[in-house]
């Protein structure tokens, strides 16, 4: 609320009238005006030949309405006709250009007689009394038209800080501020601001909440609505939902009314000791289901699923018994050795991929790795052995470089097989505990154990990063760890495997990436580019079966390249993760460093 200022208060002249002067005006103007010069009774219009005499007539004629015992004696300063004061009659004509310039305009220099009584026993210049009645009734009072004269009032009047509004009650001054001064847009501040500020410059004004002063009604309203918004304009009461039935409650949730409703959706007692007994039970089988579907519950392994499930096909007519202790002994051989036994794979794709896509009407353009073979999952690995079938893909096309040949021939040390072998699921799960029992992936390595040889533990982009940096491989690891489109889709993933195989260009090596999601892993061979702009990833799927994968040979259907072209709407997996052969790591301190994975994450982190 806007405060009263003592500075602003003006003094009035109670012999004259005139207003509006400060203490100092004031004084000069008493001295200049009432005591050097002629003096004129501002009540009756008498004459005084000195100030003194003045003086004297209005203490003691005026007595009662300078000092007031009651309401009556107020109304005489505005009684409509002239006053008479019983006894003698005295005419006296005065001109009002003769006491106060103030008044001059309004009348203009016209004489007004004033009829006075005065009884015998008064005096008009010496002692005695006057007592004035009220006598008639007559339009305009000359003691109120021609003196202006203005009754002290004992209230103060406080005025806006912000525009020139007044009043008597603090009150009603403040409701005026929370109402008119809102906001800079409110409809009450109007011209009142703009002519108060260039006409007022030199006023300061107080903040009605705070001691901050400004020159400027405007800057100090900006002030009001951006520091003391909270006090303006409360923030309202949030609702709130139950957390568990969603209904809208009424006041705060920590309310008494509303922990009871919360409390009433749960048992009023604990579980029946049976009941928790079945709650454990349900909670360990499911454990234990979710420690199977990962391969962690150390129940059988690559060799052991691969007898089990061909005898199921041989039980169910999918495989004769010759066909079953045929695939045994090569089962038994490749494991003995850590040699693929290429039961499963599929050869020389790239070329028929490649005639494929170029028959295509809406393709403009196919970007293929340099090679890759198909391998599917088999009998021994179905449900969790994609990630060791899309690593073999990725060491397939590797082996065709002689760089990466020479790397990875390391892995058999001794057993000088031939450098086209591509290792086994066992091989290649023996290699990675190697590399965890050398410092890779320190983290990766305590989630799964440390252990991966006869289990059938999942593996990810993580550990073939392991696997490929322990024989001194070089890769990069890219996180697309959000979606980056409309709808869940990741056209940023599209967008860096095209430059990816577009850089390639030019007959250098280009290896197909290794994608990653979440429950599934696939191999990216290549990249059309359609002729409306858009892109289309040709994506290998070990739970493509040889017989799917058979469709390719025929380079004329162009239904065949189905199952490996993935748009963006086929693509909106919560997160991807891709690992690509960048080149070799050369020195020791790059080895090194290859233990500790890092990656790239797209988009950026702010």
């Amino acid at each position: 609320m806007a405060s009263f200022n003592e500075a602003d208060f003006s003094h009035c002249c109670e012999i004259c009238g005139l207003e509006g002067l400060t203490e100092e005006e004031f004084r000069i103007h008493t001295h200049t005006a009432h005591i050097e010069g002629s003096g004129i009774c501002p009540f009756c219009g008498l004459s005084a030949a000195s100030s003194a005499e003045l003086i004297l007539h209005v203490n003691q004629a005026h007595l009662d309405f300078l000092t007031p015992e009651s309401e009556p004696n107020i109304s005489f300063i505005d009684d409509p006709s002239p006053s008479e004061f019983n006894g003698i009659h005295v005419e006296n004509h005065w001109k009002t250009d003769s006491y106060s310039s103030r008044n001059a305009s309004s009348y203009s220099g016209s004489i007004i007689k004033s009829n006075i009584n005065i009884n015998p026993n008064s005096k008009v210049n010496g002692g005695g009394e006057l007592s004035p009645s009220i006598s008639s009734h007559s339009q305009g009072s000359p003691l109120r038209t021609n003196l202006e004269l203005k009754l002290k009032n004992s209230q103060s009047t406080f005025q806006c800080p912000m525009c020139t509004y007044t009043s008597l009650n603090p009150n009603v001054l403040e409701e005026h501020v929370n109402r008119s001064h809102f906001d800079l847009i409110s409809p009450s501040v109007g011209d009142s601001i703009t002519t108060t500020t260039t006409t007022t410059t030199s006023e300061m004004y107080v903040c009605p909440l705070c001691t901050k002063k400004s020159d400027s009604a405007a800057d100090l309203e900006l002030h009001v609505n951006i520091e003391h918004r909270d006090i303006l304009s409360p923030a309202s009461p949030s609702t709130q939902n139950c957390p568990v039935c969603g209904i809208l409650l009424d006041g705060d949730i920590n309310s008494e009314k509303a922990a009871r409703h919360v409390e009433s959706h749960f048992p009023a007692t604990s579980p029946q000791p049976a009941d928790r007994a079945a709650l454990r039970e349900r909670e360990q089988r499911e454990f234990e289901m979710l420690r199977a579907q990962y391969g962690m519950d150390n129940q059988g392994n690559f060799k052991e699923q691969s007898v089990t499930n061909m005898q199921r096909a041989v039980y169910a007519g999918e495989m004769s018994v010759s066909d079953y202790y045929e695939r045994t002994l090569d089962l038994r051989a490749a494991e003995s050795c850590g040699i693929d036994d290429g039961s499963s794979v599929t050869r020389s794709i790239v070329p028929r991929v490649r005639a494929i896509s170029n028959n295509a009407t809406n393709v403009v353009r196919t970007l293929l790795c340099t090679c890759v073979d198909h391998y599917a999952s088999s009998y021994g690995d179905r449900g969790w052995g994609c990630g060791y079938r899309n690593t073999q893909m990725l060491i397939s096309s590797l082996l065709t470089h002689t760089g990466y040949n020479e790397k990875l021939y390391a892995i058999w040390k001794e057993q000088k097989p031939p450098r086209s072998s591509v290792p086994s699921i066992s091989r290649i799960q023996g290699i990675i505990e190697q590399a965890w029992s050398q410092g890779f992936d320190i983290q990766g390595a305590e989630q799964l154990g440390s252990r991966l040889v006869n289990t059938r533990k999942w593996i990810g982009a993580t550990e073939v990063v392991t696997l490929l940096s322990f024989l001194r491989i070089k890769c990069q690891l890219v996180d697309f760890h959000k979606p980056t489109g409309s709808s869940g889709t990741h056209p940023e993933l599209f967008a860096w495997v095209h430059r990816y195989f577009d850089s390639s260009v030019g007959g250098e090596f280009t290896p197909p990436l290794y994608l990653q999601h979440q429950g599934h892993s696939r191999t990216i061979m290549g990249i059309e580019v359609n002729r409306d702009g858009s892109l289309t990833l040709l994506v290998l799927d070990p739970s493509h079966s040889p017989q799917q994968m058979a469709q390719l040979g025929d380079t004329n259907s162009a239904s065949a390249l189905r199952l490996l072209r993935k748009n963006e709407a086929s693509m909106k997996a919560r997160q991807y993760q891709i690992v690509a052969v960048v080149g070799m790591n050369e020195s020791e301190q790059q080895f090194q460093q290859s233990k500790i994975l890092r990656g790239l994450r797209i988009p950026q982190d702010r």
